[in-house]
């Protein structure tokens, strides 16, 4: 294998944790080691958590809800793995936590406040060394960048 791509929700808690995607990438981590790249994509209403971050490579959100982008999201961060795994860039994922500014419904991309959010959020994806813009759920913002330029 050359990397990894799962399609998660980013809420999942089990009878011994909080964090069941947090767990789940730990784990993984222990079979394939620290240098195997590892892409996720989770839900819009996902919760990051740091141990999250610290175990991906490469996160991407839904930008949507309703969730109209799903597959547009799996192939997003598949393209990041791919130029990965290629070795033309290291992308690394940074965590800004925000609190929450918005309940559920005002997490609507469609209408409200989110509207501008996520044309930020795509516009700053076209900077150098961006790959990928995401906010899940009340905004958390998350980056994938590269920690160097591509070749």
């Amino acid at each position: 294998m050359d990397g990894i791509l799962l399609a998660l929700h980013g809420a999942m808690v089990t009878e011994f944790c909080e964090d069941g995607e947090g767990e789940l990438l730990e784990r993984l981590r222990a079979v394939v080691g620290p240098d195997m790249p590892i892409a996720i994509v989770l839900d819009h209403h996902g919760n990051v958590t740091r141990k999250m971050c610290e175990l991906a490579n490469i996160i991407v959100s839904y930008k949507t809800y309703p969730h109209l982008d799903m597959r547009e999201c799996g192939r997003h961060a598949s393209a990041i793995l791919h130029r990965t795994m290629k070795g033309e860039i290291r992308p690394r994922t940074l965590r800004v936590h925000r609190p929450m500014l918005e309940e559920v419904n005002c997490g609507r991309t469609d209408v409200g406040p989110m509207v501008d959010r996520i044309v930020k959020s795509i516009a700053y994806e076209k900077e150098p060394g961006v790959f990928a813009v995401s906010i899940p759920g009340s905004p958390k913002p998350i980056f994938a960048r590269s920690d160097r330029r591509s070749r």
